[in-house]
């Protein structure tokens, strides 16, 4: 199956899932558990007991809780105080005429103001036997209407008197006209568990009325606070949140395992050729792009090889046959450009995808050795012209940081370990990617050679930084300390010698100092860099 297939079908999965959980998940949340929990909260009344009222355990319950409570008993409101009212004297007797609706569906210019012994006219619709909802209230001469029940004829009572007594509730809900709404269409009093609409049919609310010492307690509670929601909905989204993190976390390792390892794992075999160390063979079985990019890199490195050992062991004296090893290495530089291209081209659309640093490794490594390859096309650089440098300012520790990403694989693959002390940002003058070059194959030498510890440390001057890569290996043979820098010298039967022959060619277009010596702690490459002042 090809590569954009199996990224386009697990990510089309993995959407579908997602979307299934999202849905299954908030319609159990929302509509079932949180209606749930919450009835059972308000179920939970601790302000009567013994036969009676605790009023300041009924305030910390309405605002904790966030509802209104009427506690009614022989057909008085125990807890009036909880409403906007008026007591009015008439010549019947006293009238209980409650505010909160009225006030909420005024319909005037003029606020409404009612204080003791002002004179007024109430039309009222009668709720609960003894008390009343205006519609029409006049006072000196002007009219106050309610608008949504003004025209209503049911229970109409006229109310004219005196008003003896004004009382603002002691709590600034916005639940009391609602709650004083419903009594017209509902009958609280009855004992109940119900979820209901609002006069206007937009929000839901729930009325829970339930016996306690005597006392019948009516409930009230809005679902339109938010405000009460969003505990719980912060709740709902910190569980999906990890949800979604576990399982994209999942989605990781299956793509790491069938797309980025064999990517990263041609970055390794890459490094290894750069640095002319052939592989043999190649583990990876699938027939997709990768597949045929390994393949692509299989022949590419026995070519190269091929080159090498033609290269030492045959015609280093003869001209016409170094003519045709220069010819080779130009033909197997164009072919190698080939597959680099398409590994540049896969990790530019991952890169896309999926950014993360492993991949971004790849991409800027293989447009490195590409451009390695243009140079050689173009100039010959190491074999006439000498090496041409892009001398810029740029950040040793950074470098010093991606080399060690790149050998983080073979660290552990080789059980050896590169530790860096390097904790500031040194700033140095130089050609960034010929001085990677160098440091990588200086590290790539030290790994093969070391037991189990590389150090990297500097020591720095007034205008120069000394940059040391020390290994805990077996010492360098006296005579052979200098050779080391020679073409094609190895003391490893495998190597090829070109790596620290490079990198000395490069040293020495930069004009720095350097060299390798025996320590107590096992064999030392140091660089003398200039530093930016």
């Amino acid at each position: 199956m090809r590569l954009r297939n199996k990224l386009i079908i697990i990510l089309s999965v993995a959407l579908l899932v997602s979307l299934f959980l999202e849905d299954l998940l908030g319609d159990i949340y929302f509509e079932k558990y949180f209606r749930y929990s919450k009835v059972l909260q308000l179920e939970k009344i601790d302000f009567i007991s013994n036969n009676k009222i605790d009023f300041d355990k009924l305030k910390d319950y309405e605002k904790n809780q966030n509802a209104l409570v009427m506690i009614y008993k022989d057909d008085k409101i125990e807890n009036l105080e909880n409403f906007y009212f008026v007591k009015v004297d008439t010549k019947d007797g006293e009238a209980y005429v409650l505010l909160d609706a009225f006030l909420d569906n005024l319909y005037s210019n003029t606020p409404l103001k009612i204080e003791n012994k002002d004179l007024v006219e109430i039309t009222a619709i009668k709720v609960l036997d003894n008390y009343y909802l205006p519609t029409v209230l006049i006072k000196n001469n002007q009219t106050f209407e309610d608008y949504k029940f003004s025209y209503t004829s049911e229970k109409i009572y006229n109310i004219n008197g005196r008003v003896q007594k004004v009382n603002t509730p002691y709590t600034q809900s916005n639940l009391g006209d609602d709650f004083l709404e419903s009594l017209l269409t509902i009958d609280v009093l009855k004992p109940q568990k119900e979820v209901y609409k609002d006069v206007d049919g937009d929000d839901e609310f729930q009325l829970i009325t339930l016996e306690k010492c005597g006392y019948k307690v009516v409930i009230f509670y809005s679902y339109e606070n938010i405000n009460d929601i969003f505990p719980s909905l912060r709740l709902y989204f910190y569980l999906k949140g990890i949800l979604i993190v576990l399982f994209t976390i999942f989605i990781g390792i299956i793509l790491e395992r069938i797309i980025v390892k064999p990517i990263v794992n041609i970055s390794e075999i890459s490094e290894k050729i750069a640095n002319l160390n052939f592989i043999k063979e190649i583990d990876y079985k699938g027939k997709d792009e990768i597949g045929t990019l390994y393949k692509d890199i299989f022949k590419m490195s026995e070519k190269l090889e091929n080159i090498i050992d033609l290269y030492k062991g045959k015609i280093s004296k003869n001209k016409e046959a170094q003519i045709r090893l220069e010819e080779s290495i130009k033909l197997f530089m164009h072919e190698v450009k080939t597959p680099l291209s398409a590994i540049i081209g896969f990790s530019d659309l991952l890169l896309e995808d999926e950014p993360n640093d492993e991949i971004k490794i790849i991409n800027e490594e293989s447009k490195r050795i590409l451009k390695m390859a243009n140079t050689l096309l173009e100039d010959n650089a190491f074999y006439q012209e000498g090496i041409s440098l892009d001398i810029t300012r740029f950040n040793l520790t950074s470098l010093i940081e991606l080399s060690l990403k790149i050998f983080e694989n073979e660290q552990k693959l080789l059980n050896k370990n590169i530790i860096s002390f390097l904790w500031k940002d040194i700033y140095i003058l130089g050609d960034r990617e010929k001085l990677e070059q160098v440091i990588l194959n200086i590290l790539k030498n030290a790994l093969e050679y070391a037991k189990k510890e590389i150090r990297i440390y500097v020591e720095e001057q007034e205008n120069t930084v000394t940059l040391f890569l020390e290994n805990d290996g077996i010492h360098i043979d006296e005579n052979d300390l200098n050779k080391i820098w020679n073409k094609f010298f190895s003391s490893n039967s495998e190597g090829r010698g070109l790596g620290l022959y490079i990198s000395s060619e490069i040293l020495d277009a930069h004009g720095f100092q350097y060299g390798v010596r025996n320590t107590n702690f096992g064999v030392s490459f140091f660089i003398v860099l200039k530093k930016e002042i």
